[in-house]
């Protein structure tokens, strides 16, 4: 999903070309969630494909209970400062969020991305999260063409504590801080490409299997009417150099 750059840290988007919610009983600590199955397309709600188009959900997206969501083991990694079953939350939460973000990006729904719904808004926030998806999301329209998107894995997602420290590191570069993040484990294969009208396509960046980078994903889960409980994002780095010992995976 986004630029996740850290204190002038390498945006993982540019490797992950752009990567970056469990249903049902929560897993136990350290177990993975699992993936729901698949169930026919609800009758869609006009009044709520009329409030998400005004985020920039077009065409109408699945209800939370309906998405194909990505599986991950979710871990608590804040020694105690919240309890596993909060954990879990968060870790499915998240989960979520990137279920509707993995959505946007295979439906070129570039207006939900800086409508503030699923991340912060301000241009800092957008530029770190999203500069990526943006850039690649606009050459496809330039090209006459749509982004097609495979996303990557998720294995790993760990809730952790933002030190003092890390938090006034992230309020000098303009975003806002948070108190807990989400480390992050990404990996191939993934790719994107631009399709154009004939059906030919050009690649924009690809990773095989061998590939995996993690981030550090800060934010909370809230609530939104619409597409449920997710992690709503502040900013993001890549887990290096001193962010390192944060992430701790």
């Amino acid at each position: 999903m986004w630029l996740l750059r850290g204190p002038r840290v390498p945006l993982i988007a540019l490797l992950l070309l752009g990567l970056c919610a469990c249903q049902g009983a929560p897993a136990a600590p350290g177990q993975q969630s699992p993936r729901p199955s698949a169930s026919a397309p609800a009758a869609a709600d006009p009044q709520r494909c009329a409030r998400l188009a005004k985020r920039g959900f077009t065409p109408c997206p699945p209800t939370p209970d309906r998405l194909q969501l990505p599986p991950t083991t979710i871990r608590n990694a804040t020694n105690g400062a919240i309890s596993d079953a909060t954990a879990q939350q968060w870790g499915r939460a998240f989960q979520l969020a990137q279920a509707y973000y993995y959505w946007v990006m295979q439906n070129n729904a570039r207006g939900a991305l800086t409508s503030g719904t699923l991340a912060d808004s301000s241009p800092q926030a957008v530029g770190n999260l999203f500069g990526t998806d943006l850039h690649d999301l606009d050459a496809g329209k330039q090209a006459n063409g749509l982004l097609v998107y495979e996303p990557p894995a998720i294995p790993t997602t760990q809730v952790v504590l933002i030190p003092q420290s890390l938090q006034d590191a992230i309020q000098r570069q303009g975003l806002k801080p948070a108190q807990y993040g989400l480390a992050v484990r990404f990996m191939g294969p993934t790719r994107r490409t631009i399709r154009s009208p004939d059906g030919h396509e050009t690649e924009i960046t690809s990773r095989d299997a061998n590939f995996a980078v993690t981030g550090l994903v800060w934010g909370e889960p809230r609530t939104d009417n619409d597409l449920g409980v997710i992690w709503y994002e502040l900013g993001s780095y890549g887990c290096d150099g001193a962010v390192r010992d944060v992430c701790r995976i």
